[in-house]
């Protein structure tokens, strides 16, 4: 039987349409919860399809009655199809989610056995006999906390986009950050990352973020590797009698011992992302430990002395040696030619975590780790620019001496955001087609924006997860395979249409378009630059921890009008737009920014 979480707050909600009804009376009279509906006797099972028109993270309830002994099955999904579907699925760790009853006479409230992630509910009676529906509502969950974040721009394409992203992020805070609500429920390093970024443009919540870093750090293993999951950390729900039991031996050795290399690098740079936008610098003493211990676990895997050599080269024998079944170098691969295996799209994020966790060491004084990753900094950057860097190119490359046809999109976009310039690979992405959707194109996206390709960033936004409006998604799905780009619909019986790692939107049009970003921990300095490109307007509201930041940018000729307000906490706030000119600002005024001034 469902038990609410203490963590969550709950809400009730009620379906909003019928989609599909099989021998079924005054269906309609359930939505909104005005009335009931007769499934009719006699037929081999009457049934409704109900639309709740928003992803469901909870249980249902049914009131119920029969004059005769009836069978009731309720199926669950967030597609319609799947829920529909009765017949088992060919997958040995994923079932798809139902409750059975079997009800004699009278009168019956039913709730489901378990929590539920699903926005269509498919509910069947079998009897002799009418079974009356007197009602169905859902309880949904989620972190208790506030939408305060907001976009709005004159695309409502992008708004539309931003609304099913913002969705996806809230539905996915829960007792920590889930990946997909309705399959996993799991903590994974690379889905937190996206995640939290989006879900701060929208809360300014702290809480929920602080909570699944620990449980990260709580998973690593003493010889420093971290899984991609946090399970074995405390984060996971799963068994025959919890409340996701639809995952047979999930999570097991598959997720506890699976580690994804890069995702050890996100981590690092979460806390790093964590402290500048949250301001709480107190995890800090908490959790640095379990940062430079992943950093230095990594470095095992790398011989910066031999060129091209890798331990991780014969991972079956590290596997052995640390008990770890997986060892992969990059998930959600962005060119099939390459899955897994960029060493070049790895070094380079590895690089970056580098750099920001000698930057956490100085903030608690911890200056031999500062010293140790500043040293390997200088060497894996030397060691990147001789064997991963086409001279005669111009790019990196995923491998050594790699064919210039056969590079991957990891590495353009994890090089810019190490700080390097790879301006062929930015040029040959931007001609490229957007290749499948997943976690990583969150930093296509983001290297796309900060390197000023804003026309490119938002066709890319706008050409893919306008496919999911374009399928009536309401929130985003966790892969959007290349093949089916020109799709309109996308179908998988595993798959997961509320998945946190394709959030990013949410982030990155405020932090972009309208441009606000911070400089200073907690927001205390920020930067607002816009870039509209063909836009004619767009506004954002930021939260922070001491108050909300609204900016919204209009085009007037060739100038720019930007409508300000800052919480007082903002100690400095410089307005910068057409790449060289800038204004120091105190906010809560309106300012004309002329393409002329100097």
């Amino acid at each position: 039987m469902f038990e609410k979480s203490p963590n969550l707050a709950y809400t009730t909600v009620f379906p909003r349409r019928v989609t599909s009804a099989r021998m079924a009376q005054t269906a309609l009279s359930l939505v909104g919860g005005e009335g009931e509906s007769v499934l009719l006797g006699g037929f081999g099972g009457a049934s409704v399809l109900l639309d709740f028109d928003r992803e469901i993270v909870g249980c249902l309830t049914v009131k119920i009655s029969c004059d005769a002994p009836a069978h009731i099955r309720i199926n669950y999904d967030e597609e319609a199809e799947l829920a529909e579907r009765n017949d088992p699925l060919a997958c040995s760790w994923y079932k798809l989610v139902y409750d059975e009853y079997d009800l004699e006479p009278g009168t019956h409230t039913i709730v489901s056995r378990g929590r539920r992630g699903f926005r269509f509910i498919n509910l069947t009676a079998e009897s002799e006999e009418d079974v009356t529906v007197h009602s169905v509502s859902a309880e949904n969950g989620n972190h208790p906390v506030t939408q305060r974040g907001l976009f709005r721009c004159s695309d409502d394409r992008l708004n539309r986009i931003w609304d099913i992203s913002a969705a996806t992020a809230k539905a996915c805070m829960q007792s920590f950050y889930e990946d997909g609500v309705k399959r996993d429920g799991l903590l994974w390093i690379g889905d937190y990352r996206v995640t939290f970024l989006s879900s701060y443009y929208l809360t300014g919540d702290a809480a929920l973020a602080r909570r699944s870093l620990l449980y990260i750090r709580d998973s690593q293993y003493e010889c420093g590797a971290l899984p991609a999951c946090s399970a074995r950390g405390g984060a996971e729900q799963h068994g025959p009698d919890a409340a996701i039991s639809y995952m047979p031996n999930i999570p097991g050795d598959g997720q506890n011992k699976w580690c994804i290399l890069n995702y050890m690098c996100d981590y690092i740079l979460a806390i790093e992302e964590y402290v500048r936008l949250t301001g709480d610098n107190s995890i800090l003493p908490e959790i640095m430990p379990s940062a430079v211990s992943a950093a230095k676990f990594l470095l095992t895997l790398i011989d910066l002395d031999t060129p091209g050599k890798w331990y991780i080269d014969d991972y079956l024998s590290k596997r052995d040696s640390y008990g770890l079944n997986y060892t992969i170098l990059t998930d959600c691969t962005m060119n099939p030619k390459n899955c897994f295996s960029s060493k070049g799209g790895l070094l380079l994020q590895y690089l970056s975590s580098l750099k920001v966790l000698a930057l956490l060491a100085d903030k608690v004084s911890d200056f031999a780790s500062a010293a140790w990753a500043r040293d390997i900094e200088s060497r894996l950057e030397a060691h990147i620019d001789e064997h991963y860097y086409n001279t005669q190119r111009g790019q990196y490359l995923d491998q050594k001496r790699q064919k210039f046809c056969d590079i991957s999109q990891y590495t353009t976009p994890y090089a810019i955001l190490a700080g390097k310039d790879d301006e062929i690979g930015m040029q040959r992405m931007m001609r490229s087609v957007m290749p499948a959707l997943g976690f990583a194109m969150a930093w296509r996206i983001e290297a796309t924006f900060m390197k000023g390709f804003i026309r490119e960033g938002l066709r890319d936004i706008s050409s893919a997860w306008g496919k999911m409006l374009d399928a009536d998604s309401r929130t985003c799905w966790e892969r959007l395979d290349v093949p089916e780009m020109n799709a309109t619909h996308y179908y998988d019986a595993t798959g997961s249409f509320c998945h946190g790692w394709t959030s990013s939107p949410a982030w990155q049009l405020p932090a972009w378009i309208v441009g606000i970003r911070p400089e200073a921990d907690g927001f205390r300095k920020i930067t607002i630059a816009p870039k509209l490109d063909l836009l004619d307007f767009a506004e954002a509201t930021v939260p922070t921890k001491d108050g909300d930041i609204t900016a919204r940018v209009e085009r007037e000729g060739k100038n720019y009008v930007l409508y300000l307000s800052l919480p007082a906490s903002v100690e400095e706030c410089t307005v910068v737009w057409d790449e060289d000119h800038a204004l120091t600002v105190k906010g809560n005024e309106k300012y004309t920014l002329r393409s002329d001034e100097a």
